[in-house]
């Protein structure tokens, strides 16, 4: 054993001492006084160690274990490819970015003007890279109780100028995605899943994110794993996935795991990202670096190798949490079921199987309280409570006069951005946690 390697031994022996420490040390819970978030970051020493150990190496660009995570992450989905970028907000514009490009074929790409269907009650960047991209939202309901838009919705919403769906799974509530999918199937639709909020989540024993073209997933602290911030998109098309790694690095035409300057050559990037024939590289000169040879206008959407190392580790703890998250939500569910008369409560269709981001209530038009009078009662009590994204994005200022076609009234968007919130499920909510949530919400209930 080296010098160094005797070192790096003796830190990890401290690093977990630190974190044996802190575990002893957490207090019990104090209802009222501690507060109770909607979600957060369950992690410990593994993730700090392989963090730790990526910093030592010094090396903190995307490299070995950025791959590792992709190719782990990949093979849990069951899906081909997975790319891992530095949001699920940039997996979002890539995904889009993707499919309008030159490389995806002149009769397959998406245009500037073309129309793609969307849910109104949704977040906005998984609206907004339609609009960067030129295209045209068109914006759909949702059902109330799904809070999803329904294979109906998209039926009635198509036109002769629809090219795609963007299609989020909300708070982690699969779609319908075998009415969708032979929907899309039918009208030469593209589809791109929004499953930033649904790794876990399946509709007839398939992952959400792996029916479309493309399926997004963020890694932000509330999510399902969290590396800080981060996420991926997966794919099923190598040459989707070809275009889409070109795209996050720069635009650079080079797409290969490892380059060599002292092999590369023009027959070494994929065809699919060089055109045809010599005019491809006409102005290059014969002897430049393919890594600087750039064959579209991209980002820097890379992620760090700390995060990779993170991301490495959560997915261990992934099987764990998917059923913490549906014991949680469960839990909830039940303390909540018997005021159904005042509340619309999530339903999840028949087939599918969801791993929940949270517990979304809709206050019922009539009833004898407001979304305001109940959210401030949790806040009160010092529980965290968060309202439906965006709600009915129509009507947020940033998209005012913004080219977008209303496929109807939107009255459930409208009723969601009155009367919408959510609880938390995540993993980190302790039985007294609990507990003391679905008393409190008891509490105000038997009052009103």
């Amino acid at each position: 054993m080296s010098k160094e390697d005797g070192a790096r031994r003796k830190l990890f022996e401290e690093l977990r001492a630190i974190y044996a420490e802190r575990e002893s040390q957490s207090g019990e819970f104090v209802p009222g006084r501690d507060k109770v978030q909607y979600a957060g970051s369950v992690m410990g020493y593994e993730e700090a160690r392989g963090m730790l150990d990526t910093i030592l190496d010094g090396w903190l660009g995307a490299g070995n274990r950025v791959a590792q995570f992709e190719g782990k992450l990949a093979k849990f989905l069951s899906a081909k490819k997975a790319l891992m970028v530095n949001s699920g907000s940039s997996a979002n514009l890539l995904a889009v970015t993707s499919l309008a490009s030159k490389f995806v074929g002149e009769k397959d790409r998406l245009r500037a003007g073309d129309e793609v269907i969307t849910p109104a009650a949704t977040f906005p960047t998984t609206l907004s890279p339609l609009l960067q991209a030129g295209l045209k939202p068109v914006l759909v309901d949702v059902d109330v109780s799904t809070l999803n838009a329904s294979p109906e919705s998209i039926r009635k919403a198509h036109s002769k100028n629809t090219r795609a769906i963007m299609l989020p799974h909300t708070l982690g509530n699969p779609c319908e995605m075998d009415a969708i999918m032979a929907f899309a199937r039918e009208n030469g639709l593209r589809v791109v899943e929004d499953a930033c909020d649904s790794l876990g989540s399946r509709y007839a024993g398939k992952y959400a994110g792996t029916f479309g073209d493309f399926g997004t997933f963020s890694f932000y602290p509330a999510h399902h794993i969290t590396t800080g911030e981060g996420g991926a998109l997966v794919t099923s098309d190598i040459g989707l996935h070809r275009i889409a790694l070109s795209l996050r690095d720069w635009g650079r035409a080079c797409v290969n795991p490892v380059c060599d300057p002292k092999t590369c050559n023009d027959a070494g990037c994929p065809k699919s990202l060089r055109g045809s024939g010599k005019a491809a590289w006409e102005g290059i000169p014969d002897d430049y670096d393919k890594r600087y040879t750039f064959s579209s206008i991209g980002y820097n959407l890379k992620p760090i190798e700390v995060q990779g190392a993170l991301g490495l580790a959560q997915l261990e703890r992934l099987p764990g949490f998917i059923e913490a998250r549906k014991r949680n939500f469960r839990f909830l569910y039940d303390a909540v079921q018997p005021y159904e008369r005042h509340l619309h409560l999530p339903e999840a269709l028949p087939r599918a199987d969801p791993c929940w981001f949270a517990l979304p209530l809709t206050i019922r038009k009539g009833a004898r309280f407001t979304r305001r009078q109940l959210v401030g009662h949790f806040t009160r009590a010092n529980i965290e409570v968060k309202l439906m994204f965006a709600g009915n994005i129509a009507r947020q200022p940033a998209y005012e006069g913004l080219p977008m076609r209303m496929a109807g009234p939107l009255r459930n968007s409208d009723l969601v951005m009155r009367n919408t919130f959510f609880l938390g499920v995540y993993p980190g909510l302790t039985r007294e946690k609990l507990e003391y949530m679905a008393r409190v919400f008891r509490e105000f209930m038997d009052r009103v």
